[in-house]
């Protein structure tokens, strides 16, 4: 199926590795021009590399970022400017969930830092691209939430709060551009199998001498009971709800939240 996105340009944020890279590497697959974004250079032109193989075109550029910073990320939407003239796909994907713990745990620091890389830098980003898509009456932004922020446990409340304030700006957003042909929704992942989840699960098999071939599942059973699929995401299952999202596929697709969750939110809304 073509989905229309031969040489359109787009942003992917936290794009150096997991389901950023997934998804760059799957905008490329449709022929997009794809700028990546993340903090850490040697594994982002690693996966420029990659992407460059992957994709029709071949056009990739690799922008070292760290989106808490406004000038870092006005320098990346000026390089990508630069290089394509303009921006046409934002995937808001650069986030983390910071330290695993209770509230009464919690000091400021440690809120304001998530929101500021999880909430803000969004913000931050969507603020400096939205002029060229108004301007050319045509967007995709994509926000990449989680489950948490529908479906918040009780640890991580900072992360969790973080993931409902982007789900919720998606929808602010969706109302206040649609207008000018920009169509604004987000994706909320579950746990997905990414190289950080690989790492806890191998720690969690050797304390329990699990043995490989069975972590996932031993994972799953422990710690995600709730999704009915009985298994992790795979970053790629992402990246293929956010490609739809990009394309002209989704034109009348807006201010959404799509889950691609294995069925663990249980709520119907």
């Amino acid at each position: 199926m073509d989905l229309g996105l031969k040489d359109k340009v787009a942003v992917v944020t936290g794009s150096s590795k997991g389901i950023g890279k997934a998804i760059a590497v799957e905008l490329a697959r449709e022929g997009c021009r794809v700028a990546l974004a993340a903090r850490g250079e040697k594994d982002l032109e690693e996966a420029a590399e990659d992407v460059r193989r992957s994709g029709s075109s071949g056009d990739v550029l690799a922008v070292a970022t760290d989106v808490t910073k406004a000038d870092e990320v006005e320098r990346l939407i000026e390089e990508t400017r630069a290089r394509f003239e303009t921006v046409d796909i934002l995937v808001n994907n650069a986030g983390g969930t910071g330290r695993r713990s209770h509230f009464h745990e919690l000091s400021d620091e440690e809120w304001f830092e998530i929101l500021d890389l999880n909430l803000i830098s969004a913000v931050r980003l969507t603020r400096a691209v939205l002029p060229h898509m108004r301007s050319q009456r045509w967007g995709r932004i994509i926000n990449v939430a989680s489950e948490s922020g529908s479906q918040p446990s009780a640890l991580k409340p900072h992360y969790n709060a973080s993931k409902a304030a982007l789900i919720n700006l998606t929808k602010s957003l969706s109302k206040a551009y649609g207008k000018h042909g920009i169509m604004v929704n987000a994706v909320s992942p579950a746990t997905t199998v990414t190289p950080s989840v690989e790492d806890l699960m191998a720690e969690e098999a050797k304390r329990k001498n699990i043995p490989h071939n069975e972590r996932e599942a031993a994972f799953v059973r422990e710690n995600k009971p709730d999704i009915v699929a009985g298994r992790l995401g795979r970053p790629q299952e992402t990246a293929w709800v956010v490609t739809f999202l990009a394309s002209e596929r989704a034109s009348f697709v807006t201010g959404a939240n799509y889950r691609v969750d294995g069925g663990s939110i249980t709520s119907i809304t």
